[in-house]
């Protein structure tokens, strides 16, 4: 469990790191977010994200319906996708891309303090 638990730890900083460089270059360069590279690079590491996510919910058993911490990150992370989506992809103008991707941000940040603290209202 511990190596599927430092496995996803490293997804999410990676995730974090990627979506956040991603946003910033697109400011100054919204075709980059284009590029093939780009968007094979999210997709992989969210993958993994998302497998060992599931993973540790297959080991420890807490199931998001049971866990409100869990169904709260859930939840977040439903939003945290769409806003990623309205971001780097159906947004039309430059402010409501540069919008969703900092409330992606704000929603991303909760995400991790729910899974430090350990408790779905952490602030």
């Amino acid at each position: 469990m511990e190596l599927v638990k430092l496995v996803h730890i490293a997804c999410v900083v990676l995730s974090g790191l990627f979506f956040f460089s991603r946003g910033a270059v697109m400011i100054r360069s919204p075709q980059f977010t284009t590029k093939v590279w780009v968007k094979r690079g999210a997709e992989s590491i969210d993958t993994v994200l998302l497998l060992s996510g599931i993973s540790l919910v297959w080991i420890t058993g807490q199931m998001p319906w049971q866990e409100m911490r869990l169904a709260t990150k859930l939840g977040l992370l439903l939003i945290y996708i769409l806003l990623g989506m309205l971001a780097f992809h159906w947004g039309k103008t430059a402010i409501v891309r540069f919008s969703a991707w900092l409330m992606a941000l704000a929603v991303f940040a909760m995400i991790v303090l729910i899974a430090l603290k350990h408790s779905p209202w952490p602030l």
